[in-house]
């Protein structure tokens, strides 16, 4: 067994120890929000205020009509790439979380408004954060925005 000199330890654990310290605090270090960047809470309120540990940035906004009301869906992401569904009416009037396990704090790759639907959505689920991750493809209809419905698209 090969040992090493008391010089290379410590060259080595000086090293690590400054990129720890000149990374980590970049991670958490607050920035100022963009002027295109719309941050909300996990109660789906919008607020530019939020620390950066407590914010979701909306990354797909879309509007939709039933039951001849307006409404916003909207999806946000957390630092970690998870995702917040939401509805309210425009502005963020009435905001909440939308209740549907299947696609909420989920990893997404891609939202699209279905074609043959105005009310419903299709979702790209990434199953995972890592290469190799397989995809399941939801519909979301909110023709009952206080009952979305969400199917899976995927053969089982």
């Amino acid at each position: 067994m090969k040992t090493r000199s008391p010089f290379t330890l410590t060259l080595t654990l000086t090293i690590i120890s400054a990129i720890v310290t000149t990374t980590v605090p970049a991670v958490f270090a607050q920035r100022p929000p963009s002027a295109n960047e719309i941050y909300i809470d996990k109660n789906c309120q919008s607020n530019q205020q939020l620390a950066q540990l407590e914010r979701f940035t909306i990354f797909s906004r879309n509007e939709f009509t039933t039951n001849g009301q307006n409404y916003w869906f909207y999806a946000a992401r957390y630092l970690d790439g998870s995702v917040l569904f939401c509805t309210s009416q425009p502005n963020f009037n009435q905001p909440k979380p939308l209740t549907a396990k299947q696609i909420q704090s989920q990893f997404i790759d891609k939202i699209v408004r279905d074609p043959n639907n105005k009310t419903a959505f299709i979702i790209a689920v990434r199953n995972g954060n890592g290469p190799g991750a397989t995809t399941t493809n939801y519909r979301l209809d909110l023709s009952n925005v206080d009952r979305p419905k969400v199917t899976s698209l995927s053969p089982s």
